[in-house]
């Protein structure tokens, strides 16, 4: 789900005066963040739908491409922000499709370690300049100056803040 159109300031100043807690320019902020975010994210996803890649195998793959050796199915799971049982499922196909193998580690043979297959490297290697010159494009407008202070804004935003009465 995307939000097509931000609220206009005067909605945002009638929610404002309902809801005293509402700061109108976090709001906004916020609003444009999350727009912006889900909207990049959804057009990566159909990149990826048009070459057969789910975005969560596209994330496994990337983050194992990372690695020089094999990663617990525990930490790849943390790495993705999903659950050992999610992010069993998703390699269990990714296994049978070639594009990652299970190892077992050398320190602990109980434990399942996942790496990436040279097939799923190759698909990387079709799939990332695909996906760069698109971010190129997508980001045209924005000069070095303002693509450096935009990643500093963002490194900014608290991430961990506490959701206060919603516990």
């Amino acid at each position: 789900m995307i939000l097509k159109e931000m609220p206009s300031y005067q909605v945002l100043v009638d929610k404002m005066a309902r809801y005293p807690e509402m700061d109108i320019l976090v709001t906004e902020s916020h609003l444009h963040v999350v727009r912006t975010g889900t909207i990049l994210q959804n057009r990566i996803e159909q990149m990826l739908a048009k070459m057969g890649m789910s975005y969560g195998r596209f994330v496994v793959l990337g983050l194992l491409s990372t690695e020089r050796e094999p990663m617990p199915v525990s930490k790849l799971a943390d790495k993705s922000g999903v659950t050992a049982a999610t992010i069993s499922a998703v390699v269990s196909g990714m296994v049978r499709d070639g594009l990652v193998e299970r190892h077992e580690a050398p320190s602990d043979r109980r434990l399942v370690c996942i790496g990436l297959s040279p097939n799923g490297q190759r698909k990387l290697d079709d799939i990332l300049p695909m996906i760069f010159k698109w971010q190129a494009e997508a980001m045209a407008k924005l000069d070095p100056k303002e693509l450096n202070t935009l990643i500093e804004l963002l490194s900014k935003v608290n991430l961990d803040a506490p959701h206060r009465g919603m516990e």
